[in-house]
């Protein structure tokens, strides 16, 4: 099993530890939060320093965002053209397989269309075994799926340590479980923005980014949720650090640590 660390800023390097033979680094919620190019060079050098494999992770998009992340793979392309590139938004995977056809695209966990809410699991005994398994699956079960992103270059999907578990069966493809911090959902109108603003208190938008997220985090418990659910910027998590199952029998051969929330 490839053991790998997820870092999303340069002073969270160190986290790295001998058992870590790779690095994933970016940010995969938020194009605000993309590294800069600076940012960008001390990781990578650190990665080559030290004989590491290299994952960038990227975000959903806009246009302008799309052109920041260009800079970056650029640099990448020039550094160390044996890299990975999550993608978590269609366009970065044309981008990369029109312009950087060296890098190695990965489909990331945002488009792998598991049921992640926390709230399925008090219910989950009572459902029919056809229905759990549904509540397992992804769309990399799905065998056009499965030839759609073989035809593009993509040989890796991400995944998250969903509470309910994981059952899929990859064969052409390998996977990368994502632990302990599991997204919920996200969002480009971000609940943090402005939140220390008394005046922004009933507001609700896409407003220019002054990363509160950064600052703050909110945990949030409710009786119908069986774990804490941790808002951080534009996206709600949950933690499950369990590795129980036969992730290693579905294809699953890669797990990437977050010491901490990816944001």
């Amino acid at each position: 099993m490839e053991q790998a660390v997820f870092i999303s800023k340069t002073e969270n390097l160190k986290y790295v530890m001998p058992q870590y033979s790779r690095i994933y680094f970016g940010n995969e919620f938020c194009e605000h939060l993309v590294p800069t190019l600076t940012e960008l060079k001390q990781v990578l050098s650190f990665a080559l320093e030290n004989g590491m494999d290299f994952t960038m992770v990227s975000p959903y998009i806009t246009d302008k965002g799309l052109k920041r992340l260009s800079l970056l793979l650029d640099e990448i392309a020039l550094s160390k053209p044996d890299s990975e590139v999550v993608f978590n938004d269609y366009g970065v995977l044309r981008l990369l397989n029109s312009r950087y056809s060296m890098l190695e695209p990965v489909m990331g966990r945002l488009l792998n269309r598991m049921k992640r809410g926390p709230r399925l699991m008090m219910v989950i005994d009572k459902l029919p075994e056809t229905t759990v398994d549904y509540f397992q699956s992804s769309n990399v079960n799905v065998p056009a799926m499965v030839q759609f992103l073989s035809g593009l270059g993509v040989r890796r999907v991400g995944f998250d340590n969903v509470l309910q578990g994981i059952n899929v069966k990859l064969e052409k493809l390998s996977g990368s479980l994502y632990v302990p911090f599991a997204y919920i959902t996200t969002t480009r109108l971000c609940l943090t923005n402005g939140c220390d603003d008394p005046e922004k208190e009933e507001l609700v938008g896409i407003f220019p980014c002054q990363r509160e997220c950064q600052k703050y985090t909110f945990y949030m418990s409710s009786e119908i949720m069986p774990v804490m659910l941790i808002r951080k910027g534009n996206t709600l998590f949950f933690e499950n650090g369990d590795l129980s199952g036969n992730i290693e029998e579905q294809g699953i051969n890669r797990i990437v640590t977050q010491p901490e929330i990816p944001m």
